[in-house]
């Protein structure tokens, strides 16, 4: 086989005189041979891009289902995140190397090379910086130009260094999508900078960015085109202390509200004066609101989430870790439609809950979301109730250990070996001790049981959580 450019990994053989029928065959590589065989079906005439030792090349995942999801706005996956297959992403170069070993400064890297299904796409000079520099598989963020893949041109690769499963930011963001919220989209890949390991990272879009929001609110899912006005509404980074009062004289209340696109905070604080004049016993004063300021449904399916994943560090918790955006096609002269996004998912499902936050212990996950109530949720019976159905449409559909189970118990059978190798190898950039430093077996463990400093398993979360709202409401 032949290498087709000398930095990247890709090698490709074409079989001439190829004999009838189905064609078997296996990759060898350093005279270390694959231990199974492949088929290449009789009518096809090239293969996917197969991963040496990875057998199975597509596998179509579970998906999560929901019968109430309106959200019609999205690109969609597209092969950038068509998660039947599990991408490459290689690093090549002299800038590239020093990143990885000392990733402390931002670096323009040489070449940066996707590997899909059936395609490759790569980049060249590639704005990088690395966050969470405190773990040796630190994050790193990635300006693809201004086209990107499918549109998408900001990404991130995280880990979820506290999370033992590194699954959980992916399964959040799945459900998010099947239940029909504005969310960014993640996939598991494989990154290697100039020929060897880096880690099992989730790829992931940036919520507050221009590339997520034309994306996911002016996308068309069949073609994979995007419509987006130019320029695109107001968006926020809103960090902890970021909430919805109305403020007009106390303009440094709003600055957890961090403005990354747009001049001004003014439409924000328009906003929250709407919320604050907001009677939410009027049901025709509520349907306005919901039409021309903040979208209610969206809005309560994002708490109903935040608050089954007992995501401390989101709005609801601790208002934080949430962005905002402002369409503008949706917009007129004096009102301002706003959606609302969650982002960082990592520490949720039981993750991070330190004595501060859990003064309940181990019964968490029982707790009545009657203990965090807000204006949108418990200002009417009309708009709690419409709260109440939407949580137990999810719990019924989703957040319930036979549904919940089967879509996950899928991501590990998929993700096991890939995990099992993540932790294989020494990494380039080395740190004398971090906290939590968790290994093969904790991922292994941490389905079914819980771990030190995590008193549940996922799917014992989950249970718990199912369970505790079927007795609230009487659910059979």
């Amino acid at each position: 086989m032949e290498r087709e450019v000398d930095v990247d990994p890709l090698h490709k053989y074409k079989l001439q005189n190829a004999p009838s029928g189905n064609i078997t065959y296996k990759y060898i590589v350093d005279n270390v041979e694959e231990k199974f065989t492949r088929t290449l079906n009789a009518k096809s005439t090239s293969t996917y891009y197969d991963f040496f030792e990875r057998e199975e090349t597509l596998k179509p995942l579970e998906k999560f289902q929901y019968p109430d999801n309106h959200w019609d706005r999205s690109i969609g996956k597209t092969k950038l995140f068509n998660d039947t297959y599990i991408p490459t992403i290689h690093f090549s170069g002299e800038n590239t190397e020093t990143f990885f070993h000392n990733p402390a400064t931002s670096r323009k890297l040489e070449r940066v090379t996707f590997y899909f299904k059936d395609s490759r796409t790569s980049f060249s000079k590639v704005p990088a910086s690395a966050k969470n520099k405190n773990f040796e598989k630190f994050q790193i963020r990635l300006q693809l130009g201004t086209k990107g893949i499918k549109g998408r041109y900001l990404l991130k690769l995280r880990n979820g260094s506290e999370d033992p499963t590194n699954l959980r930011q992916t399964i959040y963001g799945n459900i998010n999508q099947a239940i029909g919220i504005p969310s960014i989209h993640s996939i598991m890949v494989r990154v290697y900078y100039n020929g060897k390991p880096a880690g099992f990272y989730t790829l992931q879009e940036e919520a507050y960015s221009e590339s997520f929001v034309k994306a996911e609110f002016y996308g068309e899912s069949v073609d994979h085109t995007i419509d987006a006005p130019n320029p695109v509404g107001d968006t926020f980074d809103c960090s902890t202390g970021a909430d919805f009062e109305y403020q007009p004289n106390n303009s440094s209340f709003y600055d957890p509200f961090a403005l990354k696109i747009g001049s001004n905070k003014n439409k924000l604080i328009a906003l929250t004066k709407a919320l604050d004049e907001l009677d939410t016993t009027d049901a025709k004063a509520v349907e306005f609101f919901d039409k021309h300021w903040l979208d209610i449904d969206t809005f309560h399916k994002a708490m109903c989430m935040e608050y089954l994943t007992g995501d401390w560090d989101g709005y609801w918790y601790f208002t934080s870790n949430f962005a905002l955006y402002q369409d503008p096609r949706e917009s007129t002269d004096s009102t301002y439609k706003f959606y609302f996004i969650t982002q960082d998912h990592d520490e949720t499902f039981g993750v991070g809950l330190t004595d501060d936050i859990n003064t309940v212990g181990y019964d968490f996950p029982k707790q009545s979301y009657t203990t965090m109530i807000n204006k949108l949720i418990a200002g009417s019976p009309e708009l709690q109730l419409r709260f109440e159905k939407t949580l137990v449409s999810i719990v019924q559909n989703i957040f319930n250990p036979v549904a919940f189970t089967k879509v996950v118990d899928s991501y590990y059978d998929r993700y096991r070996p890939e995990v099992e190798w993540d932790y294989s190898f020494t990494r380039p950039f080395r740190r004398s001790k971090q906290t939590p430093d968790w290994r093969y077996k904790d991922f292994l463990a941490a389905f079914e049981h819980p771990l030190p400093g995590l008193p549940w398993g996922l799917y014992e979360w989950v249970t718990l959580r199912a369970e505790a709202i079927k007795k609230e409401f009487c659910i059979t």
